[in-house]
């Protein structure tokens, strides 16, 4: 029976547990128990006035003191470890004392009143097992350590006859019996209680981390580890209505097709792995909290910049076309000569909250092809931005080009080659 209560119980975490919700529970348990061993004081002017003050100094100036070192015990033990059990067994230990204390003074009366003065044994025993809550095999060792004393002590008392002290050892160890027994099932029941709680709560944390992960795999392309589109969706939803400035980059990689015709397409989802952990980490240089990057489809990126200015959209877009040629990747079937994986980038910049997302990708993607249009490797920015290029000092190094065709204004380009960002 025993062995099966102590059975995958986390035996640590429930020690815990019991010290913290019964910290304060035997405090004052503690407290009335000594108070009422001192109250005894008046019976004994019943039952053993020839000696009271024998009494009063066993139990106010020997005893209570002694059963007050168990607070101290209790705080440096709970602070050493807080499922300690240390300080309960010096408490069952307190309780053999007191035990011994009420059989010191039995056996020292003379008077025929204290032959039932046993009886104080048996409320020990019933406070220990009951009022200040233990671990069982602590309440074990203490209920078998009072009996223990109890009858040891019987030898020494001569009020009682020696008929009387047989149902008196009897009586005193069925109630103990019966106490310990209590004791037994309030623990089985709080253990039960603790495994079911643990449970559950674990099953609560590997829900959460399984949603989390089912969350961050619906927003995670799984080609490059980037964003998804939902992911972006979800990005542009968050944002929506807001009164700060927003800029969209489109990037797509040059020649792509190219490259998957000639290198295979195993070769290209890992160009584009490179490219999107290049990109990605570009953006983190920035401020991670108005950055958002995610794949768009294909070989396209998109890139969510939020509170952003045309000039600070601008600088950004230039670092993510730089930071992919310096990746470095090779492409031997450019039909422009190049050798390396470059990207397109179109700029749109949105100032107004009332504009639609969609309207800022449209213009975004018509700024791309146009770039591409252009001979690629290049950022474009979106048509009518032109009266917005006022920015920080450092973007005076970047020269707007006026490239109408046909009198139609189709957006700004910028001279990459030589802006130095």
């Amino acid at each position: 029976m025993i062995s099966g209560l102590f059975r995958d119980d986390r035996s640590p975490g429930f020690a815990q547990k019991v010290n913290e919700s019964s910290h304060q529970f035997n405090t004052w348990g503690l407290i009335f128990g000594a108070v009422l061993y001192d109250l005894y004081i008046f019976v004994d002017m019943t039952l053993v006035p020839e000696i009271i003050w024998l009494d009063l100094i066993v139990r106010l100036v020997v005893i209570t003191p002694v059963l007050f070192l168990y607070f101290p015990i209790r705080h440096y033990a709970l602070q050493a470890r807080p499922d300690a059990v240390v300080h309960e067994v010096l408490h069952a230990i307190g309780c053999m004392v007191v035990v011994g204390s009420i059989m010191f003074i039995y056996a020292n009366a003379r008077t025929s009143s204290a032959s039932e003065y046993y009886m104080g044994i048996v409320t020990v025993v019933l406070y220990m097992n009951t009022i200040h809550r233990q671990p069982f095999p602590v309440a074990l060792l203490g209920t078998v350590g009072c009996m223990t004393v109890f009858i040891i002590g019987m030898d020494y008392v001569t009020v009682t006859s020696e008929v009387a002290k047989v149902p008196a050892i009897m009586c005193s160890i069925g109630i103990s019996a019966v106490s310990l027994f209590a004791a037994y099932r309030i623990e089985k029941v709080e253990r039960r209680d603790y495994l079911a709680s643990l449970r559950e709560k674990t099953l609560l944390q590997q829900i959460q981390t399984a949603n989390h992960e089912l969350q961050r795999i619906s927003n995670t392309d799984q080609l490059t580890g980037i964003r998804n589109r939902r992911s972006f969706d979800d990005a542009v939803r968050e944002i929506s209505g807001s009164d700060r400035p927003r800029a969209l980059i489109l990037l797509d990689v040059d020649y792509f097709k190219n490259y998957n015709d000639s290198e295979g397409h195993v070769a290209g989802d890992d160009c584009l792995r490179r490219v999107a952990g290049r990109l990605r980490g570009t953006l983190r240089k920035e401020d991670g909290d108005r950055r958002f990057i995610a794949r768009y489809g294909g070989e396209e990126f998109v890139v969510l910049l939020d509170d952003c200015v045309v000039a600070a959209a601008i600088r950004v877009a230039e670092r993510l076309r730089l930071a992919v040629i310096d990746e470095a990747i090779a492409h031997p079937s450019r039909p422009d000569g190049r050798n390396v994986v470059t990207v397109s980038l179109g700029v749109a910049v949105s100032e107004s909250s009332t504009e639609d997302i969609d309207e800022t990708l449209r213009r975004a993607d018509m700024a791309l092809y146009e770039a591409k249009r252009r001979g690629r490797d290049r950022l474009v920015l979106d048509p009518g931005r032109k009266a917005a290029m006022a920015g920080p000092p450092e973007l005076g190094c970047i020269e707007p080009r006026d490239s109408s065709s046909n009198g139609r204004d189709v957006g700004t380009e910028f001279d990459v080659g030589r802006s130095g960002i």
